[in-house]
């Protein structure tokens, strides 16, 4: 029977001498459509050897298998819950999970995705020793047959980083993969919830980690795999637009906070908008690429390559891409090294 915090201490390895009652860790997994692989993800956590969890699944409205696939480890195993709601995409899932979970801490699971069977055992630990308020780890990322390939692991920190410096570096890039987070409950009732926006849907995680760092939270990354992150073709962020344009919106969102000079976020904006607009004309959308690019030209009113961009993109679409790659930026790269600026 699982409970608030086990009945018996736990000698740690990594710390020698120090002694803590191991706290229960609510494991939330949104799950919508995802019979193909939930199984694998709900058998990762049953096979962890941290053994005071819950794994609460909401279900976020599936018309396959989902259900009866959680139903039956349910059946069997009193430390899951099968959760139902009408689809409200992840952040209303991820949401309603931690509303009806009972840990003080929460972990993080999506169901295609897996942990190695000491992910919890290394990160509460390490969580109580370091005295953070979230640990995360590195991930090895699967690539299935239809997955374009890329990185195999994540560009994480490592160490301990406070609140104010990590939210810098979360601004120029996201360095937590989710299904790597232990996070205390009360850090997330001052940050959270996870933000519903459509505009954040594939990014409500970032948000939060940016939220959580404002909030002062203290971090702590373990350099080790301790997930396994499947990139496959029926995943949402497949498409690379569907990442990277709310990850636009949550950076122009929070940009104009923390201590980044201007420069830096001058370049991380500019960046993102050249990175959605050519993953749109890549994936043939011709006209959201246009709309970005009118928004982008009105942010960047003085940049000369936006400038050339916006006349290219109406008269010679299809060399778009190639153009800013291979002239355009080169261009601009030699002439910042040339004037500083």
């Amino acid at each position: 029977m699982f409970s608030r915090e086990a009945f018996v201490e736990t000698s740690l390895d990594n710390y020698p001498g120090v002694l803590i009652v191991q706290p229960l860790v609510s494991v939330i997994m949104p799950a919508y459509n995802s019979e193909q692989y939930i199984a694998e993800s709900i058998q990762s956590v049953l096979e962890q050897t941290y053994e005071n969890w819950e794994l609460l699944v909401v279900d976020d409205g599936s018309t396959d298998n989902t259900a009866d696939i959680v139903k039956r480890f349910a059946t069997t195993e009193i430390r899951i819950k099968y959760i139902f709601q009408n689809n409200g995409r992840q952040a209303k899932a991820r949401n309603t999970g931690i509303e009806k979970s009972s840990g003080t801490l929460i972990a993080f699971l999506d169901s295609d995705d897996l942990w190695v069977p000491d992910k919890l055992e290394r990160q509460v630990p390490t969580l109580v020793a370091m005295n953070a308020d979230v640990v995360y780890s590195n991930a090895l990322i699967i690539y299935e047959p239809g997955a374009a390939p890329g990185a195999t692991e994540f560009p994480i920190i490592a160490g301990r980083v406070e609140g104010p410096k990590m939210f810098d570096l979360l601004l120029l890039q996201n360095r937590m993969p989710v299904q790597s987070v232990l996070l205390r409950m009360d850090m997330f009732k001052k940050a959270g919830p996870f933000d519903e926006s459509v505009a954040y849907h594939a990014c409500e995680d970032y948000e939060l980690w940016l939220k959580l760092a404002a909030h002062g939270a203290m971090f702590y990354g373990i350099n080790e795999k301790l997930i396994k992150y499947r990139r496959h073709p029926t995943a949402t962020t497949h498409k690379n637009s569907n990442l990277l344009k709310p990850m636009l919106r949550v950076v122009l969102h929070h940009i104009a906070k923390g201590t980044l000079d201007e420069k830096k976020k001058r370049i991380r904006v500019r960046g993102l908008y050249r990175d959605v607009i050519a993953a749109l004309l890549e994936e043939g959308e011709l006209t959201e690429a246009k709309a970005y690019m009118k928004e982008f030209s009105a942010w960047d009113k003085l940049g000369l390559v936006t400038s050339i961009q916006n006349v290219l993109l109406k008269v010679a679409p299809r060399g778009f891409n190639f153009f800013s790659r291979e002239c355009l930026y080169r261009t601009e790269w030699h002439l910042r090294k040339l004037t500083g600026k």
